[in-house]
């Protein structure tokens, strides 16, 4: 903010500037602007304000920063950016340039996010489909695996648009070594299995959270001789079938028309059954859960300058959808990540505290295009 003298030393760098550079921003640059308009904090005490340009180099250069990352885009501005440096007699900051990284589908522009904002379009700063560092965090990105990223692009001066799956691939990496298995079943869509040589109900069995890290200890999952399945992975049954409940074992099919049955085969050979199924034991211990997906909020991949982006608003980027859920569920905290079985990963939203406000849980994107299963969500796999 610039008042009297301070004003004046504005001036000053004006009259000094080079008026036959051939660099546009030496000429005529804009530093200040007037400004009537009372400040929240200040009032009218100020009547002018300095713009990027005035104010970049003599904050850096004050303010200790050895090095200014900027896009390619401010290239031109570089030398105005030294030559008011060495006006004010200021220390000299480097400059770092790189291309700027644009992502399909999406708009990094700070001012039309805060369009989606203040219209209500999304829920805020942090609305996980934001490509906003809070947005991410919310949608499920490790930090650690951002910053790999982040690395991993380099310094490279060529702008490039890029894609998402490349960036939740490289986050899938680092959740996935600490990601518990759990499973749960849809809460409409499913299908009554009767285990007839199963227990009453009270018995459990002891698996991995982590079957490729046993040291990430294990859980108690309930055994029954109702249990739900999946509707699309029963499709096609038949009499003598043999399929396998994942970390359960494998069931002979006895019965396939109406309701289904079958026994369980202890020794049953896992690998040779085609259908490795998920499921749940129908118990009043389980709970409800609401899982959440979200797709681009553009429909058009890359927005041209003459686009208006709000005519390329994706209408449909959040779905839910309710399912049933192992009782262990309950023990989630907030942020924690974990993987259903065969539907994915995901982040806890909002964990669960009772019927009425039940644990919801945000997908998380893999890096592919498809699920990993038969068990697609309502939206695109993104």
């Amino acid at each position: 903010m610039c008042s009297g003298a301070e004003e004046g030393k504005v001036w000053f760098l004006r009259a000094k500037l080079d008026m036959s550079s051939d660099n546009g921003t030496l000429r005529d640059p804009v530093l200040y602007r007037q400004n009537i308009t009372p400040h929240h904090r200040s009032g009218t005490k100020y009547k002018a304000y300095p713009t990027y340009d005035l104010a970049c180099p003599i904050v850096d250069s004050i303010e200790g920063v050895t090095h200014a990352l900027r896009t390619t885009e401010y290239d031109d501005r570089n030398a105005q950016f030294h030559w008011i440096q060495k006006a004010l007699g200021l220390r000299r900051v480097r400059i770092q340039t790189f291309a700027r990284m644009n992502f399909m589908y999406t708009l990094m522009s700070k001012r039309k996010l805060t369009r989606f904002v203040e219209t209500g379009l999304v829920t805020g700063w942090d609305d996980p489909r934001f490509p906003t560092v809070r947005g991410l965090s919310r949608r499920g990105i490790n930090i650690d695996a951002l910053k790999r990223f982040m690395c991993s692009q380099g310094a490279s001066k060529r702008i490039v648009n890029m894609e998402w799956h490349k960036f939740w691939a490289e986050n899938k990496k680092e959740i996935d070594q600490h990601a518990k298995r759990f499973m749960a079943i849809d809460k409409i869509d499913h299908v009554e299995l009767t285990v007839t040589n199963a227990g009453d109900g009270e018995e459990y069995l002891s698996t991995d959270f982590l079957p490729k890290d046993p040291s990430f200890g294990k859980r108690l999952v309930r055994i029954a001789k109702k249990v739900l399945l999946e509707k699309v992975d029963t499709e096609g049954m038949v009499v003598g079938e043999n399929i396998v409940l994942i970390r359960w074992g494998v069931i002979n099919i006895t019965k396939a028309e109406g309701r289904l049955e079958g026994i369980f085969v202890p020794n049953g050979d896992v690998k040779a059954a085609k259908r490795k199924i998920s499921w749940l034991a129908d118990v009043p211990e389980n709970i409800p859960v609401t899982l959440c997906e979200f797709d681009n909020l553009l429909s058009k991949e890359k927005l041209e300058e003459e686009d208006n982006f709000e005519d390329f608003l994706n209408p449909n980027t959040q779905a839910e959808s309710e399912v049933i859920g192992d009782v262990g569920l309950k023990t989630l905290k907030e942020h924690d990540i974990i993987q259903m079985e065969r539907r994915g990963y995901y982040r806890v939203d909002k964990p669960y505290v009772n019927e009425s406000k039940k644990l919801t849980l945000f997908m998380i994107p893999d890096g592919k295009k498809k699920a990993m299963s038969g068990l697609d969500g309502k939206l695109a796999h993104r």
